[in-house]
């Protein structure tokens, strides 16, 4: 499998075996990116990695481009280094200029006019460098505050007919809809509209992604992707076992060695690879 990365989002996607989705993982320090990439080299599967605009926030930027990189230049499989949900044209333009292979302009909170202007100015920004572009389209409810309950009302999901216009008049390579998962815990069971889902990928004929699948079952992920969802992300279940192993790691050895943190270290890499891991091989059906 051809390696020297990292690659852009459409070519990770078009690497994918037909009607099969690719796992999109968030990451925010380097035990993250080990565990991740070391499991996408178990199942010889192309991967993308992803750092969203608060991991780059609190890191720098620079630092989580050249884990990036490093991970991607390294890896024995091909991967993808994304910047996801960035909000300030600025960090992205800097993204591109530090190696990112893909960004994500996420202009969901914005009217949709509006939205549409700043994710073509993006577009025009990305291509020009050879990058790809993801959008989003309605909102995805996010989790600040605590676990939220999927928003069912017209007012946050997508409208098919809307996101045609928004891709012919953005030239996205990939968009997000929202068709009810939610960013982080949910309050309550998952729900997609996968009528919605089906009448988006007729409309607008891209690679579509599901944001918010952690936690989503197994059932409702292939359901998705047999019905135009390419790309997976996952974030919450990264962000858990990497910090619920590190809390078990530095009670069991902190009388031990409290000075040696590798062993907490290498505890994170374990469970951030179980978790990437067992969401490649769901989207190996």
């Amino acid at each position: 499998m051809l390696t020297m990365g990292p690659y852009t989002l459409v070519e990770i996607l078009n690497m994918m075996p037909p009607g099969r989705a690719a796992a999109a993982f968030n990451f925010s320090f380097l035990e993250d990116l080990k565990g991740i990439i070391s499991a996408a080299e178990t199942e010889n599967t192309p991967v993308i990695v992803q750092a969203m605009s608060t991991a780059v926030q609190h890191a720098g930027i620079e630092y989580i481009a050249a884990m990036g990189r490093a991970a991607a230049e390294s890896a024995r499989v091909p991967v993808c280094l994304q910047l996801d949900h960035g909000h300030d044209i600025a960090m992205i333009n800097r993204a591109i200029e530090l190696g990112f292979t893909s960004v994500m302009i996420d202009g969901s909170d914005y009217p949709f006019e509006d939205n549409v202007r700043i994710t073509r100015q993006v577009v025009d920004l990305a291509h020009k460098a050879g990058v790809t572009v993801e959008a989003e389209l309605g909102r995805i409810l996010r989790n600040d505050n605590g676990p939220q309950r999927p928003c069912m009302s017209d007012e946050c999901l997508t409208d098919p007919d809307e996101a045609k216009r928004f891709v012919e008049l953005t030239g996205v390579d990939a968009l997000a809809p929202a068709i009810g998962t939610v960013h982080g815990h949910y309050r309550g069971y998952p729900v997609i509209r996968f009528d919605l889902l089906q009448a988006i990928a007729e409309n607008t004929r891209v690679p579509l992604v599901l944001h918010g699948a952690s936690g989503v079952p197994h059932d409702m992920i292939k359901q998705s992707v047999m019905m135009g969802i390419r790309k997976i992300n996952v974030a919450r279940d990264i962000c858990t076992a990497h910090a619920d192993a590190l809390k078990k790691s530095l009670h069991d050895v902190w009388g031990a060695n409290a000075s040696d943190m590798r062993r907490t270290s290498q505890a994170a890499i374990d469970a951030v690879r179980a978790v990437a891991l067992a969401k490649i091989r769901m989207l190996s059906f």
